[in-house]
């Protein structure tokens, strides 16, 4: 598994980032400082039992409902133009290490063709993420953390946000997370949203807990239930 080298130890030119690599701008007020990780939240037991958590979960969900699911979107998925059915991205997680994240694609092959209903109906009940699971059990992703970014995202936040952006690397990332629950989901387009994501990722590391993790699960469980009213 490859590792990402952290942007701010390149050399300095490589510290300034231009401002039409963002969707939005950056002030002075960007690098103000978000919050500390405590360090016995990311004790030997605190991975011990959050590893535990993910291979029970994953293991449950892969063989009673991804098993027969899976192949029935993936079916679904080819009728509907999107193929290949899986879309492999590099995205970074863990201390920098780069490891290939699985979604089912909603991007049809054929650059003529719109994105479909189908496609907007995988996104907006997150099924297309379903095949992070795989990733789970691979041990590049537990079932709650961060989200991890594309590396082209992780360069540029890095760099707006400086040193506290990477406090989110020391855990695994996560097929769901508090800051996706709190509603800091999708794509970043103002500064407010990235701050309130990283926000989110660094306080949910410092109060982790069993029953944090049961919470954010449930309630993204509920999420595509109150979208579909």
């Amino acid at each position: 598994m490859k590792l990402l080298r952290n942007p701010l130890h390149e050399n300095p030119a490589a510290r300034t980032l231009r401002a039409d690599t963002l969707p939005f701008p950056v002030d002075a007020t960007a690098r103000k400082r978000l919050t500390s990780i405590t360090p016995n939240q990311l004790s030997p037991r605190y991975r011990l039992i959050k590893r535990m958590l993910d291979i029970m979960v994953a293991s449950v969900v892969l063989l009673f409902v991804l098993s027969w699911l899976l192949p029935l979107l993936a079916v679904v998925n080819v009728w509907m133009g999107n193929y290949p059915v899986f879309f492999v991205q590099r995205r970074v997680g863990f201390e920098h290490r780069i490891f290939n994240c699985y979604k089912l694609r909603t991007i049809p092959m054929d650059p003529k063709r719109e994105i479909g209903s189908w496609s907007q109906f995988l996104r907006n009940k997150k099924l297309d993420e379903l095949p992070q699971f795989i990733n789970v059990l691979k041990g590049e992703m537990s079932i709650v953390g961060p989200r991890p970014h594309m590396l082209s995202d992780h360069r540029n936040f890095s760099k707006v946000l400086g040193r506290q952006y990477f406090d989110r690397l020391k855990v695994l990332p996560g097929i769901t997370g508090l800051a996706q629950v709190e509603g800091y989901e999708g794509r970043i387009t103002t500064l407010e949203k990235l701050q309130g994501r990283i926000r989110c990722d660094l306080n949910y590391i410092n109060n982790w807990s069993l029953w944090l993790d049961v919470c954010i699960m449930a309630k993204t469980l509920y999420i595509p239930l109150r979208r579909s009213r």
